[in-house]
């Protein structure tokens, strides 16, 4: 087998996004709707008081559940919007441990067809996620694959990143902006048909 080139050797936690937004099991779907809407991102971790994974909430699992996209989640019944997530999620999450590296997790991936991994430490509590998308778009800012790590905040972890996609008002209002000219053409439709 040939020698791994420097993004395979790279540590997990040099990609994962660290101290992740985490809900317990007890949080509703509309706690999870908010917080996905409010971090951009499309993967909840769910975790017990330990700080332990027992699930994983993705943003296709609210979706198919509340009946509607992320941004009509209003729109859901009450009865959904509160029901706790531990009924929603996919429970026990795979999961690899700090340290490993981005080949291992490239074959887990590729093994389990899953679309987030949860990062843990020794004691399996959680230390980030880790997202195909994350492996995607640091190949696409490192099209060379050199060694050069992401930019890395005062602490020693990887910097913040920006959310992924535009922002929620900017998709909401955009959504809205949609609606109301869907809503306009009905009414024009409306007026031509009685005539």
């Amino acid at each position: 087998m040939a020698d791994p080139g420097p993004f395979q050797d790279m540590a997990v936690e040099a990609l994962m996004t660290p101290d992740p937004e985490t809900l317990g099991p007890d949080s509703t779907l509309a706690e999870a709707a908010e917080a996905l809407l409010k971090g951009g991102f499309r993967h909840l971790p769910v975790v017990d008081d330990s700080g332990r994974p027992v699930g994983i909430l993705s943003e296709r699992d609210l979706r198919a559940r509340l009946g509607t996209d992320l941004y009509g989640f209003t729109q859901a019944t009450v009865e959904a919007l509160s029901e706790p997530v531990s009924g929603v999620m996919t429970p026990d999450p795979i999961s690899v441990r700090v340290g490993m590296t981005t080949a291992d997790v490239l074959e887990t991936f590729a093994d389990e067809r899953v679309g987030a991994l949860v990062v843990v430490d020794e004691g399996d509590r959680i230390r980030g996620t880790l997202s195909y998308l994350d492996l995607l778009l640091w190949l696409r800012d490192h099209p060379s694959g050199s060694q050069a790590l992401p930019p890395r905040s005062e602490a020693g972890r990887p910097a913040a990143r920006k959310p992924r996609g535009r922002p929620a008002k900017a998709k909401a209002s955009k959504l809205r902006a949609k609606e109301s000219g869907a809503k306009k053409s009905r009414a024009r439709k409306g007026k031509a048909r009685r005539r």
